[in-house]
């Protein structure tokens, strides 16, 4: 496991192949919606699933250990309980890349997003090419685009060629990109973080919808 902070949110990863203590029984004492979100995964994506839900509990006990992790991942859409994690007084995003996962922590105050992916996963850039019509961005900004769109909060309801990128030029945001987003007037402030080896990393924060 792995971990930084950056502008008060909490990013951790872990290795999902490598999870033990935490099984399906965890899972349903964080709510009947998680547990029906896990129940038709199998393999990798089921083992990835209770990693996240794993980090994600760990996080929230960090304070006291007796808290009980309740969770809530209904679609505003559909009402399916496969909508991004939510936990009162909490703003949460978690991400998957390959027997990686990695999950965000901050205030409800932000809506974060966070994206990874590996460096050597073959053939990716040749998938994100094939949503863009000209100038496919490379796996850097790919994840920023993608933390982006996630922290808005529509995800890829958003077409990603629309999402446009600017370095913030301000000496008390160095490294920062400042994204616009379709039908959205504010901008998402997001980073590429040095996070865990082998992969590019990226959070984005903005402010709820």
């Amino acid at each position: 496991m792995g971990e930084l902070t950056w502008q008060g949110v909490t990013v951790a990863w872990t290795t999902p192949s490598r999870l033990e203590g935490f099984d399906s029984t965890d899972v349903l004492a964080m709510g009947r919606g998680q547990h029906d979100r896990l129940l038709p995964l199998d393999g990798a994506k089921r083992q990835g699933f209770l990693a996240g839900r794993a980090l994600i509990r760990d996080l929230l006990r960090r304070d006291d250990g007796e808290r009980v992790v309740t969770l809530d991942s209904t679609c505003g859409r559909c009402g399916a309980p496969h909508g991004r994690p939510r936990a009162p007084g909490l703003s949460l995003s978690v991400s998957h890349g390959d027997d990686l996962v990695a999950v965000a922590v901050g205030p409800a105050s932000a809506s974060l997003g966070v994206d990874v992916e590996p460096l050597a996963h073959a053939g990716r850039l040749a998938e994100i090419a094939t949503l863009f019509p000209a100038d496919a961005p490379d796996l850097a900004a790919w994840t920023r685009i993608e933390a982006a769109v996630k922290a808005d909060g529509r995800g890829f309801a958003i077409d990603p060629a629309e999402v446009t990128l600017r370095v913030r030029s301000d000496a008390s945001a160095p490294g920062v990109w400042s994204t616009v987003l379709p039908d959205r007037s504010d901008p998402i402030d997001v980073v590429t973080l040095a996070g865990p080896p082998g992969h590019v990393l990226s959070l984005a924060i903005g402010s709820p919808r």
